[in-house]
């Protein structure tokens, strides 16, 4: 997404598109790994189409004024260089909480379980990507699975959880359980007025992505007006404090009737600039609650891909 919002911006100050060179290096064998290979090969296309190189199987040995050595001997030149590297503990920190009993992961992340307590400290909550969490149980397996990937929204979502466990703690109430879902929206900037999406394996592509990821973004942002601030329930008579209403961060009411499987999945896979996103984005959330029209939407789209 840099690189693309680089090559835009930066393109138009030159005038000239093809005298900015933009080279993505990758410490893998390929981007997005973990993601289906309609999704890779879209990214690859954009990418390919934007003019933008990528060389996979790269170690940075050393940095110079204008140059980055590689482990295998090569060299890059360059004018500008941007570090995108992912999410790190700081050691300063990691070094305090272990000093402080503090039960932290060999990675240095601070290990919590699912209500996002502290393994060690009953009395210690974290969140977010500072935190590994343990002991997570695939509701459909019933097996132990991996403490969520380091990303935004899994950030975001346990945000309700935190508060509504501290606020149980401090009244001596039973905590709840946090349970990051398996896959979620996935939306990369083009910097063409496009966007380029993932969810459920389908590659998105078109104007309305971008216009649903401006309206995320921006929805998002609204949260912190001091009118939509977290409220408390009024307090009632006997109670020394009000109990936080988390279910406004997940609220979905339906506002129109649900289109059918084959509609829906003629919508979703469109790039044209004349998609209504709002549409296209109540059939994602459609498709995220109910997984039997999820899969009949899937089946859908399977079906015109063979066609």
């Amino acid at each position: 997404e840099l690189a693309m919002g680089m090559k835009a911006r930066f393109g138009q100050l030159l005038c000239n598109d093809s005298l900015l060179q933009v080279t993505i290096l990758d410490s893998g064998s390929e981007l997005l790994p973990y993601e289906s290979p309609a999704c890779r090969k879209a990214l690859r296309d954009v990418l390919y189409e934007k003019n933008i190189h990528v060389r996979h199987n790269c170690r940075v040995l050393s940095m110079e004024q204008d140059v980055i050595q590689l482990e295998d001997g090569s060299a890059i030149p360059y004018t500008h260089c941007i570090w995108a590297t992912g999410a790190a503990p700081h050691s300063t920190l990691v070094n305090q909480f272990q000093s402080a009993g503090l039960s932290v992961h060999e990675k240095g992340w601070i290990e919590v379980g699912p209500t996002l307590q502290s393994k060690s400290h009953e009395n210690v909550f974290a969140a977010g990507d500072c935190v590994t969490i343990q002991g997570l149980v695939d509701p459909n397996t019933g097996k132990e699975k991996a403490s969520p990937t380091k990303a935004g929204v899994y950030a975001v979502r346990t945000g309700p959880i935190l508060i509504e466990n501290i606020s149980r703690f401090l009244s001596n109430q039973d905590l709840i359980d946090y349970t990051p879902q398996d896959d979620f929206l996935q939306l990369l900037m083009c910097g063409d007025g496009t966007a380029l999406g993932f969810r459920f394996g389908l590659p998105l592509r078109g104007k309305w992505v971008w216009q649903l990821k401006n309206a995320i973004d921006c929805m998002f942002m609204d949260l912190f007006q001091v009118k939509n601030l977290l409220k408390l329930d009024e307090v009632k008579e006997g109670e020394v404090e009000g109990k936080y209403d988390t279910s406004q961060y997940d609220e979905y009411i339906r506002k129109d009737e649900r289109l059918s499987p084959q509609d829906a999945a003629h919508l979703i896979i469109r790039t044209d600039d004349d998609v209504d996103y709002q549409q296209a984005w109540e059939v994602l959330r459609d498709m995220m609650y109910d997984q039997e029209y999820k899969n009949d939407v899937l089946s859908c789209i399977e079906g015109i891909a063979n066609s």
